[in-house]
């Protein structure tokens, strides 16, 4: 086995991964509305996508920190002049510093073309709000059925009785909307419709 093999392997890898999570992460609906609608990419919901990006960004950082000092030698070359003199700011380095630079100025001023990415990002997130529908709040699907109807203005009595007119299981009080849709394989949206067929 070879430490700067396995290094520079994990460190591909974690990338390639991160590249993958990189686009739910873009892609992705707002919080409140993947969690109301039970949004999946890939047969993933959005708390799974959210754990892989983390942990393999952790990952590929210390792979790349390794990778660095293993390499230490290749990098401190690429930072030499023809005249074998270590100097930080060559050529190479130079457009690098200017390309990376670039990129953040354009991302924090909101400049094209940087900007568009963030606009058709946004376009993204604005289909799902309509595709899926909005919670009347934030987090409602964690709201127990009881506080729920309360924060929503809706008879309790009358929304357990379109429940059960709808023959779904583990219905109560205090049961949150997502153990009533969880035991009965829908959403917590669908199950805000049946409380409320009118929204």
């Amino acid at each position: 086995m070879s430490l700067r093999k396995v290094t520079s392997l994990t460190t591909l890898l974690s990338f390639t991964l991160l590249m993958v999570t990189s686009i739910f992460v873009y892609i992705k609906p707002q919080g409140k509305i993947a969690n109301w609608a039970n949004w999946e990419f890939l047969g993933l919901n959005k708390g799974q996508w959210e754990a892989l990006h983390t942990n393999l960004g952790l990952l590929f950082i210390v792979a790349s920190i390794i990778h660095s000092v293993l390499n230490w030698n290749c990098i401190m070359a690429y930072l030499k002049t023809k005249a074998q003199k270590t100097r930080v700011f060559t050529l190479d380095f130079n457009i690098a510093l200017v390309i990376t630079l670039a990129i953040t100025l354009m991302t924090l001023f909101e400049l094209p073309p940087i900007s568009g990415i963030q606009t058709f990002c946004d376009s993204l997130k604005e289909a799902a709000a309509e595709k899926y529908g909005t919670p009347p709040y934030g987090h409602a699907e964690d709201s127990t059925l009881k506080t729920f109807c309360r924060r929503t203005r809706t008879d309790l009595e009358t929304a357990l009785e379109n429940l059960e007119t709808a023959k779904l299981q583990s219905v109560s009080g205090e049961a949150t909307l997502s153990e009533i849709a969880d035991a009965n394989r829908l959403t917590p949206q669908q199950v805000y419709e049946i409380i409320e067929p009118d929204q």
